[in-house]
C-alpha cells in the first residue's frame, strides 16, 4: 500500500514533516524553503508519498502564467524561440511534439522543483525507481483531476535523473538535457592555499583584476547584510531590471529578511564598495558543508566598474572558504562558461515533462 498527498503550502512553511525526509541538499532544506519558496512562480505545493520502501517528497508550484519567470516556466524552456537554456534545443529534437506552441498547451502545469534549481526527490526511498514511479503516477492523476495540462520535474541531478527518467517515460512523458549546475570543490585551507590552488596564469589574472579595483578606490570585502539591507535590495533590483526580469521589491525584501532571520550569521554578504557606497554584492548562505550562492546585485555604477562582479561573486568568497568548513561552493545554474573559467565543475541537469 502507498499514499500520495499533494497539498498547497501555506505560510509559514511547515518544517516538521518535511525535515523527517532528511533532505541533503542545502536548497531543499526546510530553512531554505521557509525563506525562498516564494521564488517559485504560482501557487506553491508539496508532495508527500508514503510507501513500503520509505517516504519521498517534492516541493513545487502550480504555474499558470505564460509570462512567469523563464527558468521556472516549462513553456518558455521548451518553446520560446530565444532559448532559456541552449542545451534544451541543442539536439534539434522537439520535446513532446504533439503539443503546440501556445502557453495553453503546457499551462497551467505542476512544476516539481525546489527554489535554487534542484528537482530531485528527497527521502529514504528517493533512489527507489518503483517508489518514484508510483509517486509520479499519483501526482499525474491529481493534476489531471485538477485540470492541469502538464507535470514537469526540472533540474534533476545525474543520480536522480536515472530514477526519474524511466518513471516519466512510463507515463508517456519525455526527458531532455536542461542545463548545468556549477559546483566549486573547496580543496584549500585558507586564502594562501586558495592562491596556490590556482594555476600561475590564473593567479596573475586574479591579481590583475583586484589591483585594477584597488586603483579605482574600490574596496572588496564582506559586509553586514542588516546594515547594508537597503543598498543590497537596491542593487539586486537594479540588476534584475538590467536583465529585463520582473522586479518585486517587496518580495525581495521579504526573502532577504527571511534569510537573515532564519540563517543569522550564516548569511554572508561579499561586497565591493566605493567611497562607502555599495557597487556590487553577492549573497551566500552557509548550510552544512555547502556555501550556497543565493543571488548577486549590481548597481549601474557597479556595472561600469571593471571586475566588481567577479570580485564579489568569485574571488572574495573563494578566499573566504576553507575545506575544514566547506566541501562545496554551489554557484547554481546558468553562465556555465564564466563559472568554468573560475574553476567550477559542471554537473549536467535534466528536465522531464508529462502531458496529461
Amino acid at each position: 500500500m502507498h499514499r500520495t498527498v499533494v497539498s498547497a503550502i501555506s505560510e509559514p512553511f511547515d518544517a516538521s514533516r518535511w525535515d523527517r525526509l532528511n533532505p541533503a541538499a542545502a536548497v531543499q532544506g526546510s530553512r531554505w524553503l521557509g525563506s525562498m519558496l516564494s521564488r517559485l512562480p504560482g501557487e506553491p505545493v508539496r508532495v508527500l508519498h508514503e510507501g513500503p520502501d520509505g517516504d519521498i517528497g517534492f516541493t513545487g508550484a502550480v504555474v499558470s502564467d505564460g509570462d512567469a519567470y523563464e527558468a521556472y516556466n516549462p513553456w518558455m524552456i521548451l518553446r520560446r524561440k530565444d532559448p532559456v537554456f541552449s542545451e534544451v534545443h541543442a539536439s534539434g529534437r522537439r520535446v513532446l511534439p504533439q503539443l503546440g506552441d501556445a502557453p495553453r498547451e503546457m499551462l497551467p502545469g505542476l512544476l516539481l522543483v525546489a527554489p535554487g534549481y534542484l528537482g530531485d526527490p528527497v527521502g529514504a526511498a528517493a533512489g527507489h525507481p518503483e517508489t518514484v514511479s508510483k509517486c509520479l503516477a499519483d501526482v499525474c492523476a491529481w493534476a489531471a483531476r485538477t485540470g492541469l495540462a502538464t507535470v514537469s520535474v526540472l533540474y534533476t541531478s545525474p543520480a536522480a535523473s536515472g530514477v526519474v527518467e524511466p518513471a516519466v517515460a512510463a507515463l508517456g512523458g519525455e526527458s531532455f538535457d536542461l542545463t548545468t549546475r556549477s559546483m566549486m570543490p573547496v580543496t584549500w585551507d585558507d586564502a594562501t592555499g586558495f592562491d596556490k590552488s590556482r594555476s600561475k596564469r590564473r593567479r596573475a589574472e586574479i591579481r590583475r583584476q583586484l589591483s585594477r579595483l584597488d586603483e579605482l578606490g574600490c574596496v572588496v570585502g564582506t559586509g553586514d547584510p542588516r546594515a547594508l539591507f537597503e543598498e543590497a535590495i537596491e542593487a539586486r533590483c537594479a540588476l534584475l531590471r538590467w536583465y529585463g526580469q520582473p522586479v518585486d521589491e517587496a518580495a525581495e525584501r521579504r526573502r532577504l529578511r527571511g534569510l537573515i532571520s532564519t540563517f543569522g550569521k550564516d548569511v554572508l554578504l561579499f561586497t565591493a564598495q566605493l567611497e562607502g557606497r555599495l557597487l556590487a554584492h553577492a549573497l551566500f548562505v552557509a548550510d552544512g558543508r555547502t556555501l550556497q550562492n543565493v543571488y548577486v546585485g549590481t548597481t549601474e555604477a557597479g556595472r561600469n566598474t571593471p571586475y566588481a562582479h567577479l570580485a564579489v561573486t568569485y574571488h572574495e568568497p573563494m578566499r573566504h572558504a576553507s575545506r575544514d568548513r566547506y566541501g562545496w561552493i554551489d554557484y547554481g545554474v546558468g553562465h556555465g562558461e564564466t563559472k568554468r573559467v573560475q574553476g567550477c565543475s559542471s554537473v549536467p541537469l535534466r528536465g522531464h515533462v508529462i502531458a496529461l
